[in-house]
């Protein structure tokens, strides 16, 4: 295990857990470990209220979901959507919203004059569903391919000059390299949406700009669905991986990012065990190191 790993106490009141799932608790190609599992029934009979917090939409989550894992709260397509989870899968959405027209519409024009190729996707719980631009002047990145091909089912063609209908995220794939100027360049043609960075989930070493409506990202539905638990960031610790786990991160008041993540976000963040360590089984050790019952 790294020495950088974290060795500090947790919240003295720890009451609510925020982790991601991809690179955080699923390994790329592989499943979340037993002992993650067991980790988080242990922390919901202490009293921890569990949220998976995800880029994924609900029903992507859904399709993968680990057998056995208890979970009280998703928050998926990156803070875009939240509801209960039980036993039976998702309860009501209790949070979610799609762009208004105008908004739709500044962004769509800025990802068509971009020319990258984008996916704009319905609003929650149908996220899943989508209109698709292939790339003109750019080669397409493999995740784009892959992901158009794992959701064939759901994707459709845009055509110039349709009404796109209601849309509640746009998705941009490029280069790591690219992707800066990627962002420079949507932000100046279309300011004042929440932007968020990750990498691709297809291992492609391909980075995606996901575009929301303003104020739209982990952080804020934490904070939102912590509020209505009567809780505070002070009570929470939030475990991730990417760079659209930045704002829930910061917004924690434990915030740790597996050795696996980003250089530049292990510098700013505490460090927990790879995603390859059961991270989620080191947290429940360092509550009975600290003494916690």
């Amino acid at each position: 295990m790294s020495p950088d790993i974290y060795r500090g106490p947790l919240p003295e009141d720890f009451r609510i857990l925020f982790v991601d799932f991809d690179g955080t608790l699923k390994p790329a190609g592989g499943e979340v470990s037993q002992a993650d599992i067991r980790a988080l029934a242990e922390l919901g009979r202490r009293g921890v209220a569990r949220v998976v917090a995800t880029g994924r939409g609900l029903f992507s989550f859904q399709r993968d979901f680990p057998p056995g894992l208890e979970l009280d709260h998703l928050i998926f397509s990156s803070g875009l959507g939240l509801c209960p989870w039980g036993p039976g899968g998702p309860g009501p959405l209790s949070h979610g919203r799609g762009f208004d027209d105008e908004s739709r519409d500044r962004a769509l024009a800025a990802c068509l004059e971009i020319g990258r190729g984008f996916y704009a996707f319905e609003p929650p719980p149908s996220c899943h569903r989508h209109l698709f631009q292939d790339p003109e002047g750019f080669p397409p990145t493999q995740g784009y391919l892959d992901r158009l091909r794992s959701y064939a089912d759901f994707a459709t063609p845009f055509r110039m000059g349709q009404d796109p209908g209601p849309r509640s995220e746009f998705l941009i794939t490029a280069p790591v390299a690219d992707m800066p100027a990627v962002r420079a360049r949507f932000e100046a043609l279309c300011p004042g949406l929440s932007l968020l960075c990750s990498s691709s989930p297809f291992g492609d070493r391909s980075m995606w700009l996901e575009i929301f409506p303003p104020g739209i990202n982990k952080g804020q539905a934490a904070a939102s669905l912590s509020e209505g638990l009567g809780l505070s960031a002070g009570q929470a610790v939030a475990l991730g991986n990417d760079y659209n786990d930045l704002d829930l991160l910061a917004w924690a008041g434990l915030g740790l990012v597996t050795a696996n993540g980003p250089e530049d976000l292990r510098r700013r963040f505490h460090v927990a065990p790879s995603v390859d360590e059961a991270p989620l089984a080191w947290l429940l050790g360092r509550l009975a190191d600290q003494g916690t019952p």
